[in-house]
This record gives structure tokens, sequence and C-alpha cells, in this order.
């Protein structure tokens, strides 16, 4: 009976913004877990002040890029704020808020 590869969860707490001014280093911070391969994603938010549509686009390219391997995506401790700013979007189901 072959192995099954033991399934893990790799976490990654974003600080700061999440905006148009700090994008572009928040991306290379989440590149490692694009080499994720199975198991999970858990992006905590707690710690961010600021979240743009620049923002809101790095998470939804983490989400469709790790769901396409099979991955679990999940975002946490997004602000109600932004639940409700970014839902007319589609974003819901990203925060955890149901189907998008």
């Amino acid at each position: 009976m072959a192995k099954k590869p033991a399934s893990s969860q790799r976490k990654l707490a974003f600080e700061g913004d999440l905006d148009v001014f700090s994008i572009q280093q928040q991306w290379e911070q989440a590149q490692p877990l694009l080499t994720t391969l199975n198991g999970s994603v858990e992006v905590d938010l707690t710690s961010v002040g600021d979240l743009d549509l620049s923002g809101l686009q790095l998470l939804c390219t983490l989400d469709r890029d790790l769901k396409a391997k099979g991955v679990q995506f999940k975002v946490v401790g997004a602000k109600e704020e932004w639940k409700t700013r970014f839902a007319p979007l589609g974003a819901a189901q990203l925060f955890g808020g149901g189907s998008a």
C-alpha cells in the first residue's frame, strides 16, 4: 500500500498594511505558500491595518492558485468592515462569509 504524503498546514500572518504601497513586499512574503502541494494554508489578517483592492487581489490570487492544487485556503482575522466593503465584489466566501 502506497503511503500518502502527510497533510500539512502552513500559516502566514501578514502585518502592516495590505495595500498598493506594500503589495510587492507582501506578495514576496506569500510566495512560499504557493509551493504547498497538500494540506491547507491559513492566512491571518489580524495584524493588518488597511486592506485595499490590491490586497484583496493578492488574497484572491492565493486562493485561486492554491485551490487549483487541491490545497484548502482559509483567511482568518478579517475585519468586519472589509467583509462589508468587499462583499459586493464576491469576496464573502474568501472571508468566510458564505458563498460568493
